[in-house]
C-alpha cells in the first residue's frame, strides 16, 4: 500500500492544530468569566436579532425542530450613552423583553445571566 500524498497529511495537521487552537480559546474564556465577578448595571434594551444558524444537511434538519436553528442575540446600552454591549440569549429570555425595555442587567464577564425589566 503507497503513503497518502503528502498534501493530504498537512490538510489534515493544519484542520487538527487550528480545531485544538479554537477549544483552548473557548476553554479560557469559559474560566475568564467563571473567575470574573458578577456585575450588575441599569440598562435598556437597544436591539434584539434572531440569526438563523448555518445550514445542516437534510437529515440534521429531519431529527431537529427548527426552534433549535435560530440564535437569540440582544444588545443592551446604558440610558446615559455609551458602548452597546450583545449577549447571546435564550428564546425564553428573549422573549421576555422588547426594544426600550429598562432593567438592570446582570451578567458575568461575557456571560449573560439575566435581564430584570423595572415596572
Amino acid at each position: 500500500m503507497s503513503k497518502p500524498p503528502f498534501f493530504f497529511v498537512v490538510v489534515i495537521a493544519v484542520i487538527v492544530v487550528l480545531a485544538s487552537l479554537r477549544y483552548m480559546q473557548q476553554r479560557r474564556q469559559d474560566a475568564a468569566n467563571d473567575r470574573a465577578p458578577v456585575s450588575f448595571k441599569t440598562m435598556a434594551v437597544s436591539s434584539k436579532r434572531e440569526v438563523p444558524v448555518a445550514k445542516r444537511r437534510s437529515r440534521e434538519q429531519q431529527v431537529s425542530s427548527p426552534a433549535d436553528s435560530i440564535r437569540y442575540e440582544m444588545g443592551f446600552k446604558a440610558p446615559q450613552g455609551g458602548v452597546e454591549m450583545r449577549f447571546r440569549v435564550t428564546a425564553q429570555q428573549y422573549h421576555a423583553v422588547s426594544v426600550g425595555d429598562r432593567g438592570t442587567l446582570h451578567y458575568q464577564g461575557t456571560r449573560f445571566l439575566e435581564f430584570t425589566p423595572t415596572p
